[in-house]
């Protein structure tokens, strides 16, 4: 009797023993579980974001399509076509002038020819609430010396602020106006012909895609 209580109590205790050396087991089942939801819980966040960005990258490009169905019709009802070139890309409209419709050579005074064309292209834009960039650019020749400009990037630059006062003071707001100079740094054609120097002599005026 004393015999078998004994190997009971032994197998109690082995039981117990075991039970003991599994709990580790169940702790650690636990814990992947809870990691696993956790991922699980960071990838569906992760992708609702990305859904969430490419409908925002997409309302984005569909309001600018709208804007740039906007301007080509401004631009023809205004009959700015006649006066300038008009290239849509993704994210912004070009309006193009040849720099000798607007400025004399190596002058950043606008013309007085240049006044009613400038006044077209404000009536084609100030319906709109895009930012605008005027760009100045020149074709690679030198600056003659002693002239009030020392350099293209000097002359490209004044005749992109010469354009950005002229659609500020015909009543474009400042808070869209922003202008630069490329000087002869962005070339469209080559400059090694008198044709392709006349290219690369331009003012653009860029409507910008909003951020939405």
């Amino acid at each position: 009797m004393k015999t078998r209580s004994y190997w009971e109590e032994r197998e109690n205790d082995l039981e117990s023993e075991l039970n003991k050396s599994a709990l580790w087991a169940v702790t650690y089942g636990d814990l992947m579980s809870y990691l696993m939801i956790f991922f699980l819980l960071l990838y569906v966040a992760s992708s609702t974001r990305g859904v969430g960005l490419q409908l925002s990258v997409k309302a984005a490009e569909q309001h600018f399509s709208k804007d740039a169905q906007s301007i080509q019709h401004l631009f023809s009802r205004h009959g700015t076509q006649k006066i300038a070139r008009l290239d849509i890309g993704e994210n912004k409209i070009r309006i193009v002038f040849m720099a000798p419709v607007l400025f004399d050579s190596g002058s950043a005074y606008l013309r007085s020819e240049a006044f009613p064309l400038l006044q077209e292209v404000v009536r084609a834009i100030e319906e709109l609430p895009n930012p605008i960039q005027v760009e100045g650019h020149t074709d690679s020749r030198p600056i003659t010396p002693g002239g009030k400009h020392a350099s293209n990037w000097e002359l490209s630059a004044a005749r992109a602020f010469a354009v950005l006062r002229f659609l500020e003071i015909n009543g474009i707001p400042q808070q869209r106006l922003s202008a630069i100079g490329y000087g002869e740094f962005r070339p469209q054609q080559t400059n090694e012909t008198p044709e392709g120097r006349t290219a690369n002599r331009r003012i653009e005026i860029n409507i910008l895609r909003r951020e939405y």
